[in-house]
């Protein structure tokens, strides 16, 4: 089942949180922190020192204890088991800090469930990754009456609690366009269709990740006909989307070029393998996200994989124990944390192509 709807350049640095509150810049290298973290303007900070978010130090430790709760959706997805090994080691590092990681396996009564026993096992913070959005008000509810200060992954974002996102709409566009670029070069004369994965299950803020895509196929391809783009439900699952996208397909002829690019790297591999499947020659995927999976169908397939938006999974979790420290020392932080990325393609090193 499918439905058919008409729908920048990386900065190498990252934002410090200052004295006053004014916002300033430190560098970092990418692949050793979060890529670029931007910080929207949302609360004032009145914190002891500058703090980088993408490399916390024992100088957060003000407390005993930092027993830090830590709900994630998988155990296995690569993108999460790379943020959760970041945020794991991160702890470790800082040295004053305890991850206690509960797995909900996408299951919204399982995360409540989970949050509950956390609290049980006394923790004081809390990391949230879990990505349904229906459930995240009851997750707040639960966090707030047990005063307990809170990070989220976006995701699905948490109410009334700081986020650490991607800034969804103008990332996946600028994937887009790069691959959208690449197709004209590569098939002048000719316009694509585009098939777009999409998650509406995780609510607005993963949606607009779609939309982005959109925009930026649009950015490229002005006059597009709403007909070639099609909007292909994944729901975070690489087998959802490889059935879907095999349905979507049925629209597109066979002589048509077709551009892939879904919500996160395992979707965007399974609408890709769909168009394998269904005998297509000229058609281009662009990878979101850069865990290692993303990374690996760009080193396969270079003629069709034409890059990766690269997050730097690792990276975010020392920009969420950061906040969620800072917030337990009883410092304001920033209410939006974006990880930018950048264009990775087969050639850069980062991919580590062979």
């Amino acid at each position: 089942m499918f439905t058919v709807r008409n729908r920048a350049a990386f900065v190498r640095r990252c934002w410090a949180v200052p004295v006053a509150g004014a916002m300033t810049a430190a560098l970092v290298v990418p692949g050793t922190g979060a890529g670029a973290v931007t910080v929207a303007p949302a609360a004032k900070m009145t914190p002891a020192q500058s703090v980088n978010l993408s490399n916390p130090t024992k100088a957060l430790c003000k407390l005993k204890n930092y027993k830090i709760g830590y709900d994630v959706f998988s155990g296995s997805q690569p993108f999460a088991v790379s943020l959760s090994n970041g945020l794991k080691s991160a702890a470790a590092s800082v040295g004053c800090a305890q991850i206690v990681e509960t797995v909900d396996n996408m299951s919204g009564p399982t995360a409540i469930a989970n949050l509950h026993t956390l609290i049980n096992e006394q923790i004081n913070g809390f990391v949230d990754f879990q990505v349904l959005a229906a459930y995240q008000p009851a997750m707040a509810k639960i966090l707030k009456q047990a005063k307990l200060p809170a990070v989220t992954v976006v995701g699905a974002t948490l109410p009334g609690f700081p986020q650490v996102g991607l800034d969804p709409f103008h990332t996946e566009e600028q994937g887009a366009i790069y691959m959208a670029d690449q197709a004209k070069k590569r098939f002048p004369g000719h316009v694509p269709y585009f098939l777009g994965g999409a998650e509406p299950s995780s609510g607005a803020a993963v949606f607009a990740r779609y939309q982005g895509a959109v925009a930026g196929i649009k950015t490229v391809y002005p006059g597009i006909p709403s007909s070639h783009i099609i909007e292909v439900i994944t729901n975070g699952l690489a087998t959802t989307a490889y059935n879907n996208t095999l349905s979507a397909l049925s629209a597109v002829p066979k002589n048509g070029v077709v551009m892939v690019q879904a919500v996160n790297d395992e979707d965007t591999g399974g609408m890709f393998k769909a168009v394998q499947s269904r005998g297509f020659t000229n058609y281009l995927a662009e990878d979101y996200g850069g865990d290692s999976y993303g990374l690996n169908q760009v080193c396969l397939y270079p003629t069709h994989y034409v890059g990766s938006w690269y997050l730097n999974p690792a990276g975010w979790g020392p920009v969420l124990l950061s906040l969620e420290m800072m917030q337990m020392n009883g410092q304001k932080v920033p209410m939006v944390t974006n990880i930018t990325g950048f264009e990775v393609t087969h050639s850069s090193p980062i991919a580590h192509c062979s």
